[in-house]
């Protein structure tokens, strides 16, 4: 509809009129931009979400590794035992500790894949009669793992070096690293008492035959057998090598993520010295070595090389006997773990007993009622009283 306005000029109306409102009231000009904002923002919130996940999951791989490195780092020197560590050579330094007076000198080694904290109960009454040692053998605790085999002029590798003849981690090489470490790096008075445990209790047999005039008893406490593995149609070999070297190896594993510190806070993992009498600072070294996958790493290695080791001992008896005059004890508890299942400890009480007749017929066997491996810090008392027993009779020899 045409009009003409004031001024002359023609205007068209709208269909209902200018400006009108339509039924439902005036509109807000910004309502559907206000919409379609509000679902365009959900995507980024979603994403927003993402991202933040994304990073926190990254933090949370990261970040325990490095926490547990810082804390060991820390925990390295408030939890050092006494004791210093000695260079046996090749810039390689073992740990150890001697207290009392000798001669003689009392030496005691720990079990497979464990440190020196074993004999924490045991060591200060010897130290009252005679010289105690203990030390942890290479990579164990707080001692370096092995060097690799090089010369000392030109970092070559050296074929000629005599130490490239014995393999890390086998009782060859430790009874070598005890006797750098006892007679060269630090001169202990002669004669040693050596005692050892498990695979301890080879490499203190090996010492004992390739240097008999340095010992004058030896004490083994469940000594591993020579045809443990071989017997019952390889019981204890699918044991060793299916499930505590996996075991071990899945340790070492998680203390390297640092996984091992969140389990033991939760108290999902426990350290293994647990009695009552053994001192705080003690037990919080064990935690501390779960968590330090050099140690754990080591302790894998000693049980993976253990045939290596058997075969070490079965030539050494080959070579040469031990001398009829060097007192030995073999000690055994009513079985080897009371963890384990009947036919593994029935198999290591046979093994063990056919090695005493066939090796140590005049050797003094005692069996400690009421304890197995464990027996160094659960029933200490009827561990040193043999050895001191030894300690005893060498002094009251006319020529001590």
């Amino acid at each position: 509809m045409r009009r003409r306005a004031a001024n002359g000029e023609t205007t068209v109306n709208q269909a209902h009129g200018e400006n009108r409102t339509d039924s439902h009231g005036p509109q807000h000009p910004h309502h559907h931009q206000q919409t379609h904002t509000t679902q365009n923002s959900r995507p980024g919130i979603l994403s927003q979400i993402f991202s933040w996940g994304w990073k926190i999951a990254v933090v949370a791989l990261i970040a325990p590794p490095f926490l547990n490195y810082a804390s060991l780092k820390n925990e390295e020197m408030h939890l050092k035992p006494e004791g210093q560590l000695y260079d046996i050579g090749w810039g390689q330094r073992l740990f150890m500790k001697c207290q009392g007076d000798g001669p003689p000198t009392v030496i005691l080694d720990a079990p497979t894949g464990m440190s020196s904290d074993v004999w924490s109960l045991v060591w200060p009454e010897i130290a009252n009669v005679t010289r105690v040692c203990i030390f942890d053998r290479a990579g164990l605790g707080y001692s370096d793992r092995p060097r690799e085999n090089f010369t000392s002029n030109d970092g070559s590798e050296g074929k000629s070096n005599y130490r490239n003849r014995w393999e890390p981690f086998t009782v060859e090489r430790m009874a070598d690293d005890m006797r750098h470490l006892f007679t060269l790096s630090s001169q202990q008075p002669k004669p040693f008492i050596l005692v050892g445990s498990e695979l301890s209790a080879l490499s203190a047999y090996f010492y004992a035959q390739m240097h008999e005039n340095d010992v004058t008893g030896l004490v083994m406490i469940n000594p591993i057998a020579d045809e443990l593995f071989d017997s019952d149609n390889g019981l204890w070999s699918r044991y060793w090598f299916g499930k505590i070297i996996p075991d071990l190896q899945l340790l070492q594993f998680g203390a390297s993520l640092g996984i091992s510190r969140i389990a033991i806070h939760f108290g999902f993992l426990e350290q293994p010295l647990r009695e009552t009498s053994i001192a705080e600072q003690v037990k919080n070294r064990q935690k501390y070595l779960l968590c330090h996958p050099k140690h754990l790493s080591s302790a894998v290695d000693e049980h993976h090389f253990i045939n290596e080791s058997i075969s070490q001992i079965r030539l050494a008896r080959i070579m040469k006997n031990l001398p009829s005059n060097m007192t030995t004890t073999v000690i055994s508890g009513n079985m080897y773990d009371k963890t384990l299942s009947r036919e593994l400890n029935e198999a290591w009480a046979r093994g063990e007993r056919k090695m005493i007749q066939k090796f140590f017929s005049n050797a003094h066997h005692i069996i400690i009622n009421g304890v197995d491996h464990h027996m160094m810090y659960k029933k200490p008392a009827a561990v040193i009283k043999p050895i001191l027993e030894i300690v005893q009779n060498w002094k009251d020899q006319p020529s001590a």
